[in-house]
């Protein structure tokens, strides 16, 4: 992820195109996201992800490359094995629930995981919605 000055605005509003997203921020930057990369556990930004990314932005809006980069970051994104989210109770420990392993789709899917993750703690059961993704589908 990196973030460019969008002041003047660049854009208005978020852009979604294959394989990149451009966000303006309140703050004045314009968000440019996201990479993939396999790298393991190492926290870093590697060039190669940076001009991927630039590259794409500014095929999109060309006035990007002549905007300075204020700065950029990573994070990690849990995924399970079988690419589908992780959400309910652990087997086998009373009150505690998980859901994760959502990797690219995280903010996307955090409204409708709040609403489900709650259903399920306060009726302390898993709704039927959710049963493809319980933790128990990697228990031998």
């Amino acid at each position: 992820m990196l973030a460019v000055s969008n002041v003047p605005a660049l854009v208005s509003h978020a852009i979604h195109h294959d394989d990149i997203y451009l966000v303006p921020r309140p703050s004045g930057e314009l968000l440019i996201g996201a990479t993939v990369e396999r790298v393991g556990f190492e926290r870093a930004v590697t060039p190669d992800g940076l001009g991927g990314l630039i590259a794409q932005a500014v095929a999109l809006v060309p006035d990007i490359g002549r905007r300075p980069i204020t700065r950029s970051w990573c994070g990690f994104r849990p995924a399970a094995p079988d690419a589908l989210p992780v959400l309910g109770p652990w087997p086998d420990v009373a009150g505690l629930f998980v859901a994760t392993g959502h990797y690219r789709n995280g903010i996307l899917l955090a409204p409708i995981t709040a609403a489900v993750m709650a259903d399920c703690i306060v009726d302390g059961k898993a709704p039927d919605s959710i049963t493809p993704f319980l933790p128990q589908r990697f228990v031998a």
